[in-house]
């Protein structure tokens, strides 16, 4: 009955730990809701939407009236009236409507890569906030023991067991956990205001107490995978295949242009009506705007290809980093296992092991490598999220 009741309070305690923690993503979707500049970004695409399908239509009709009231030679008002409308030849509006589709794609995405941005350094303050409630745990664990340490001594001081720079000792090593301990509370809340201003001025509310755990693929299939999705990459394919669709645009708007209309024209009693026909030439340069064109087509495509080798590069240069760092984490704790923790320093000391001086030379290179761990650690998860920012 005992062992159920105790598996019962440890499932429960599991399932309220769950309940209370939050994932990276629900807060980065919290973030994604708020901020203004991705809904100001949103907005922009959907007016640039309207923007692009008007430019599939023609231009209005055109309507024209004369009057002319009697002159010398013929009696009577003249009135004339045209109504036409022009057009451009049929293939002009089915490149035109792909080339429209294409542009909005490419708004969209120019969108899926600001919210990229500004999702990745939300991400990377959560980062640094989990660094910082990690460091904040630690140091509150040293500032206890450090009090105790000290008020020990002061104790031992007044029963003649410990001399005045054993004191001193004990109250400099005090005063620098305060002084860290301050610290880890003015960037908490630092972060906290920094992440308010990425979640549109509301206060975020945050319960995580790990890092995210991501799984670091094989080189190549990240590769693959990234080159395939990445926003940054697709934006820049779109721009080619923009450009190669304005060619024929522009080759489009080189061809005669229709009008077809009705006219008529009353002179006193008589009045002449029919239909209007007309044509419209373009001349004037045409040769220099189509080269125009096909000169940023080929920019773009050199851009392009520019970009996919930077990214190839970008992209191997930051997995070994993170691959390193990986290492590096795995050598920490490693040595962290082997190192004497505060305790066991601690219990030499008032075995008389060791000395005052040779206790606080342990502590400070016990805290140094353990302080170093947690930077390693803060730096692996942030350079891991910058591996996978294309899957924001």
């Amino acid at each position: 009955m005992k062992n159920k009741l105790i598996i019962i309070i440890g499932l429960f305690s599991f399932i309220s730990t769950a309940v209370m923690a939050q994932s990276f993503n629900e807060l980065l979707n919290t973030i994604e809701e708020n901020n203004t500049e991705i809904q100001a970004a949103k907005k922009y695409v959907e007016s640039k939407t309207y923007e692009y399908k008007s430019e599939n239509l023609p231009d209005g009709p055109s309507f024209s009236y004369g009057y002319f009231p009697d002159n010398s030679t013929v009696s009577g008002t003249k009135e004339v009236l045209e109504v036409s409308q022009s057009f451009q030849m049929p293939c002009f509006y089915r490149n035109q409507s792909a080339y429209s589709k294409l542009r909005i794609s490419q708004e969209e995405l120019s969108q899926k890569v600001l919210r990229q941005n500004i999702l990745i350094e939300a991400k990377q303050l959560l980062i640094e906030y989990t660094y910082r409630l990690k460091q904040m745990a630690i140091v509150d664990k040293r500032l206890k023991f450090a009090e105790d340490i000290y008020s020990a001594y002061m104790i031992r001081l007044e029963t003649g067991d410990a001399n005045a720079l054993e004191v001193n000792k004990a109250k400099l090593h005090l005063m620098q956990v305060k002084r860290k301990e301050k610290d880890a509370r003015n960037e908490i809340l630092s972060i906290k205001e920094k992440l308010k201003y990425f979640n549109g001025g509301n206060d975020l509310e945050i319960k995580i107490n790990d890092y995210p755990l991501v799984n670091l693929v094989e080189l190549d299939s990240l590769l693959f995978d990234k080159m395939a999705n990445d926003p940054e990459v697709q934006l820049n394919q779109k721009a080619v295949e923009v450009s190669e669709k304005r060619i024929k645009v522009t080759k489009n708007l080189q061809l005669p242009e229709l009008s077809l209309g009705y006219g008529s024209e009353t002179v006193a009693d008589e009045k002449f009506q029919g239909v209007l026909v007309g044509i419209s030439i373009p001349l004037w340069g045409s040769k220099r705007t189509i080269q125009q064109s096909k000169l940023e087509s080929e920019y773009f495509s050199l851009n392009n290809s520019r970009a996919k080798r930077a990214k190839i590069s970008e992209t191997k240069v930051m997995f070994d980093k993170v691959t390193t760092l990986d290492e590096n984490l795995k050598s920490y704790k490693n040595i962290l296992s082997s190192v004497n923790n505060e305790d066991l320093l601690k219990q030499s000391l008032e075995l008389g092991e060791i000395s005052v001086i040779e206790f606080f030379t342990e502590m400070f290179y016990y805290y140094e490598v353990y302080d170093d761990f947690l930077d390693v650690e803060m730096e692996f998860h942030q350079e891991l999220a910058n591996l996978y920012k294309y899957k924001l």
